[in-house]
């Protein structure tokens, strides 16, 4: 889960209101919005709030909360540039890896989803192919873009945020060859 700090804005209110009446607005970081799929011309969300926390939803039944897929040029930079991260992952501070506005956002913003590798599991059903690399290099020429994007996307989340060990070589290996296949179809 992401947490930033913000500062709630507080004007006066118009109209009929009393004199000492003020409204209160927070303003969300875009890239947040984008994720949830709220649009100009879809923008209606649910407010919670359960006496100590504020939070925002799309409504139950909304649709689905997907933005585009990126140009190809972008998401080729983007595999390009960290299948070389991973490849270099020894000589690199291990803070780009984990913190989420390097890769996990930029996944997000390229229009890749998070989906615990549900749409490889759908695409290749048996195959554990997040977890054996040998079965990722025999199936890889037939995974398209977005299954192989959501699936580095939620490997990426699985080692910096689930898993309780290190990744070993053969993890990072894993990155390699997805990142570069992603870069291929992205040509």
């Amino acid at each position: 889960m992401e947490e930033r700090n913000a500062n709630i804005i507080f004007g006066k209110a118009g109209g009929n209101a009393s004199r000492n009446s003020y409204t209160c607005k927070l303003s969300i970081p875009k890239s947040w919005v984008d994720r949830m799929g709220v649009r100009p011309d879809s923008r209606e969300v649910t407010l919670c709030f359960d006496g100590d926390v504020v939070s925002v939803r799309r409504p139950e039944g909304s649709g689905v909360k997907r933005i585009p897929l990126a140009n190809k040029k972008r998401i080729r930079r983007f595999a390009l540039v960290w299948q070389q991260m991973y490849i270099n992952y020894k000589t690199i501070p291990f803070y780009f890896f984990e913190e989420i506005e390097f890769m996990g956002e930029e996944m997000a913003d390229l229009g890749f989803e998070m989906d615990c590798g549900k749409s490889l599991e759908t695409a290749f059903p048996g195959l554990n192919a997040l977890n054996d690399n040998a079965v990722l290099e025999r199936i890889i020429e037939q995974i398209d873009l977005q299954t192989l994007g959501n699936a580095i996307y939620s490997q990426w989340r699985y080692w910096n945020h689930w898993s309780m060990s290190p990744m070993g070589e053969e993890d990072v290996q894993w990155f390699v060859t997805a990142l570069g296949r992603l870069a291929e179809l992205a040509r």
